[in-house]
This record gives structure tokens, C-alpha cells and sequence, in this order.
């Protein structure tokens, strides 16, 4: 990597190579070993559900928590991401989150394990928007998606690995087996402390002053695609929380439901990459309307079928689901150009927020009746998101007639 006083001698064209190959690199790095360390409790609560006896709206709740303090404080973190060191931020929360997660297997009782996982949260919330941030900063704006997708693929991956992962240590060591996280996670602050570095003063003020010669947000936009991005949440926070206990009463095994989950989150890796590129071709809202309309048929035969077909729906579903993420990024900082790491704080963490309010309420539902029924009515969630993305087109093909006749096809406006 190349240092701030080096980059003022280098070529501008070879210097942005560079950027977009050490930096991008680094920060999708620090994503996936975020995701690595903090993506396995699905298959962590079934063993800690038998031990200390815990309902499904227990489980619930503990979800809600971690996505409450992950998602709540991100766009408070993004609102600040200028006024700090955004790659300082990325490496130390990595660290913050691994060495948190590494050491949850020994949480003696309930209310400890809800507090490890909160202070983990606090830590996923600053390295979102401080990751997106360097990202964006590190690329041309036709390249944004693609950059966005390589972000979030890094993520993806991590969390495909984590439950994969701890599912071995588990299997190997029970519950205190989550502390095979800690020499990879003194491993990675090694690594991403040193290879980010930290950002010069010179390159905060040049980003402030791009941010403030913006055009004017589009705010119902920026609304819509939250929202999207609640529904988005719901979805997926139900069915990676809840899958693995469902298979294991359907009589699978645990490590079955850590290769469900493997299988999901890989796929949603792909799709991540894939719908980056799609959007910098076709459009971005033409890409989450496409996603959310082919998801709730994918989830519906997913939950209707059993056995080795179950792979199949469910690579899919993860497929449809990871075109969405870089391009919900995207379309909000687009839409809202003045505060690009508020916009991507929003989406990326309150957005999340009531994906745990909806596990909390899947859970309820599955302690009133059957797990299985709670999981079947979740096809509601993506067929209200393809709802919403068409309003969102109709409302974004007024304003670009009325206000943005000028803006390209590769832009969310």
C-alpha cells in the first residue's frame, strides 16, 4: 500500500489503481473477518438453548438486541465518519468485535450472553459506515456498484465461513468452542491495523468539500429504500435465526444446519458481486425489483420442500438476497449525495433494526403456534419489498422527468 505522503508524487491514473487494489482489498478483508467473528450465533443457540433452557422468544430477544445496538448507532457513526479516521475505525472494530465473540461460549447465564452480544453490535455499527466509507472514497463514482459489491462479498463470505466455522468448534468443544475466534482475531488486528493505516487530514477535507457541492437529496427516496431495506432485514434475520432449530426438529443434525447456512450465506456472497455489476448495467432500482419479486417464490418452495432439493432453493434465495445488498447501498447514496456515510449508515444499520423486531415477533408467533408456521408466513417479507421498489420506480420516474433529466443510466436516479 501505498502512504499518504507517497500518493502525492504518484501518477493519478496509477494512483488510483493502486487505491482500488490495496485499499478496497483491505476493507473487504476487514468485512469478512468481521462477519467471520460474529455471523455463527444461529448455530450457537441450539446448544446454549438446551443448557440453560431458553424459549424461542429468549432467542428472539437476543437477536433484537444485537441488531438494535448494531443498527441504531450506525447512522450516528456515519453522521461523524468525516470528523475521524474511518480506516482507524475499521481495523480497531474488527478487533473490538472478534475479541467479544471469541469469549461468548463461556457466558455463564442469559442476561451475560445478551450483554456480550450488545457490546459486539457497538462494534459491527462502526466499522460499517467506516468501511463504506473508505470504499467510496477510494473509487470513481461509475465504479461505485462494483466497489460496493466487492465490500459487501468480503462480508458475505464471512458470514458463509462463521457458521461453518464455529459449528466444528462447537461440535469440538461445546459452547466454549467459540475460542477458536481468538488467534485469528489477534491475526487480523495485526494485519488490518498496519495495512489501512490511517487517513491523512488532507483526504477528510477534499471529502467534505465533494460532499458539500452536491445536488439536493431525494428524500422519499432515501425513505423507500430503508424501508426496503427493513423488510430486506425481517427476512433474513427470521430465517438464518430460526433455520437451524427447524432442521434440527425436522431431525437434522446441527453441523446439517451449518451447511444450510454455509450454503445461504455463500450465495448471498455471489449475488452480492453480481448484483453490483448488474446495477452499473441495468439500473438499480430494475435490480431490487427483479430480487424481491423472484424471492418470495424461491422462499415458498424452499420452505415447501425437504432433503437435497432444500440446497438448491436455498442457494437462490441467498443469490436474490446478495443482489440486493450493494445495490440498496448504492441507490442511497445516490439519493442522497450530500451525506453518503449517513445515507449508507442508514441503510446498512437502521435498516437492519427491525429485521430484529421481526425475528423477535417470528419468534413469538412460533411459541404461539408451530415454528414451521411462523417461517411460512415470512414470505409476506419479500413480496412487500418488491411492493415497495415499485412504488420507489414510479416515484423515481417523476422526479427524474420532473428535476434529474440529466443524471445516467448506472445512477439509482
Amino acid at each position: 500500500m501505498i502512504s499518504d505522503r507517497q500518493a502525492d508524487t504518484v501518477p493519478r491514473p496509477r494512483l488510483r489503481h493502486e487505491l482500488l487494489t490495496n485499499t478496497v482489498l483491505l476493507v473487504a478483508g476487514g468485512h469478512f473477518l468481521l462477519e467471520l467473528f460474529h455471523q455463527y450465533l444461529p448455530v450457537f443457540f441450539p446448544l446454549y438453548r438446551a443448557e440453560f433452557g431458553l424459549t424461542y422468544g429468549q432467542i428472539g430477544m437476543i437477536t433484537l438486541v444485537g441488531t438494535t445496538t448494531m443498527s441504531l448507532a450506525q447512522p450516528l457513526f456515519g453522521f461523524f465518519i468525516d470528523r475521524f479516521d474511518a480506516r482507524r475505525i475499521a481495523a480497531l472494530s474488527v478487533m473490538w468485535v472478534g475479541l467479544i465473540m471469541a469469549v461468548l461460549g463461556f457466558s455463564g447465564n442469559y442476561w451475560v450472553l445478551l450483554i456480550g452480544v450488545a457490546l459486539a453490535g457497538f462494534g459491527s455499527a462502526a466499522f460499517h459506515p467506516a468501511g463504506a466509507s473508505v470504499v467510496t472514497k477510494a473509487n470513481d463514482e461509475g465504479k461505485r456498484g462494483r466497489a460496493v459489491s466487492f465490500f459487501a462479498v468480503g462480508g458475505n463470505i464471512g458470514s458463509a465461513g462463521s457458521p461453518l466455522l464455529l459449528a466444528i468448534g462447537l461440535g469440538l468443544l461445546g459452547l466454549k468452542g467459540t475460542i477458536v475466534l481468538l488467534p485469528v482475531v489477534v491475526l487480523a488486528a495485526i494485519w488490518l491495523v498496519n495495512g489501512l493505516g490511517q487517513e491523512s487530514r488532507g483526504a477528510r477535507e477534499a471529502h467534505r468539500e465533494r460532499q458539500s457541492r452536491a445536488g439536493e437529496g431525494f428524500l422519499l427516496g432515501l425513505v423507500l429504500i430503508a424501508v426496503v431495506a427493513m423488510t430486506r432485514a425481517w427476512f433474513q434475520l427470521s430465517l438464518t435465526t430460526y433455520l437451524p432449530t427447524l432442521l434440527e426438529y425436522r431431525g437434522y443434525s446441527v453441523v446439517y444446519g451449518g451447511q444450510m447456512l454455509f450454503v445461504l450465506s455463500l450465495l448471498i456472497g455471489i449475488g452480492s458481486l453480481f448484483g453490483g455489476i448488474l446495477s452499473d448495467r441495468f439500473g438499480r432500482w430494475q435490480v431490487l425489483l427483479s430480487s424481491f419479486a423472484m424471492l418470495g417464490p424461491a422462499y415458498w418452495f424452499f420452505i415447501s420442500s425437504g432433503g437435497g432439493v432444500q440446497f438448491i432453493y436455498a442457494g437462490a434465495i441467498g443469490f436474490l438476497l446478495g443482489c440486493t445488498y450493494p445495490t440498496t447501498v448504492v441507490v442511497a447514496q445516490e439519493v442522497w449525495p450530500r451525506g453518503m456515510a449517513m445515507a449508507s449508515g442508514l441503510v446498512m444499520g437502521l435498516g437492519w433494526w427491525p429485521g430484529g423486531l421481526g425475528a423477535t415477533f417470528t419468534g413469538w408467533v412460533a411459541d404461539q403456534m408451530a415454528l414451521e408456521t411462523a417461517l411460512e408466513g415470512l414470505v409476506v417479507a419479500p413480496v412487500l419489498g418488491a411492493l415497495l421498489m415499485a412504488v420507489f420506480a414510479v416515484a423515481l420516474q417523476r422526479r427524474r422527468r420532473s428535476s434529474m433529466p440529466s443524471m445516467d443510466r448506472s445512477s439509482a436516479v
